[in-house]
């Protein structure tokens, strides 16, 4: 079996007690942060120094941060792809490892946000995800497994909205983020939460304002995707919303996928 997280933590050590105990009590084989909001230098690595975890960072000073937990020793590990448009930001973590199910390359994204709809920061949100989509079919292979965690900052259906007509056009769900989840979805990947929740209207994020956990007026923009040789090794796909209800949480929450031979 291999149990798999992905969980936008927006600050690793302000959020450090959570990711503490989705460690301990969860106890999932790899997990994939993102907006860790340090350098790999300020990384609190004494707090996990007596867990059974390898830790591979890319980290930035106050923003953006990804970082991935692994059980099984890593093999490589990549810090950019081709086609960034904006690889000074720490956005993006390969890792390649032998796990209990194949061999696997694992990668924690983050997507920009985009900032207001028609900015220069939202166009260059949508090279990000055209260039992401290139890389990830130019590295599809039939011999490893291939898993993409992250928060992407798209809701793609209407059902990962809490209201799609109040939500329309506005960042994270307008038709162009949508067309290009899509398009990076295509025939190549699956999106694992929906195949084991086809009908679940289930969210990950929900604004710290406007009340936005306690009405539930969240999005669904946090991730787990998988190439077929992944896929069909799916045995359960969840969003756990425990870590929201928390004393100073992470506006995400983790998502969690187990898959088995």
């Amino acid at each position: 079996m291999l149990k798999i997280a992905t969980w936008n933590v927006n600050s690793i050590r302000s959020r450090l007690e959570h990711v503490s105990d989705f460690l301990s009590s969860q106890i999932p084989d790899i997990l994939l942060l993102q907006e860790t909001k340090c350098t790999d230098d300020q990384f609190p690595h004494d707090q996990f120094s007596s867990m059974p975890y390898n830790v591979s960072l890319h980290g930035q000073k106050s923003y953006n941060g990804v970082a991935i937990f692994s059980k099984y020793p890593i093999d490589e590990v990549k810090t950019n792809f081709d086609g960034n448009p904006i690889p000074d930001q720490a956005r993006f973590l390969e890792i390649t490892c032998n796990t209990p199910v194949g061999y696997s390359r694992i990668i924690s994204v983050y997507v920009p946000n985009g900032g207001e709809v028609g900015s220069d920061k939202f166009a260059i949100k949508l090279d990000f995800l055209d260039g992401l989509k290139a890389y990830l079919d130019s590295i599809q292979s039939k011999d490893e497994n291939l898993i993409i965690g992250g928060d992407f900052n798209v809701a793609p259906f209407d059902i990962d909205l809490y209201d799609p007509e109040v939500l329309k056009n506005t960042t994270c769900c307008t038709e162009v983020e949508k067309e290009k989840m899509l398009a990076l979805l295509g025939d190549n990947f699956a999106d694992l939460y929906r195949i084991a929740n086809p009908d679940l209207q289930e969210f990950s994020w929900w604004d710290y304002r406007s009340a936005g956990f306690a009405r539930n007026h969240g999005l669904r923009i946090d991730f787990l995707l998988a190439n077929e040789n992944a896929a069909r090794k799916l045995k359960e796909c969840y969003i756990d919303k425990s870590y929201r209800s928390l004393k100073k949480p992470s506006d995400h929450v983790p998502v969690v996928a187990v898959f088995g031979v």
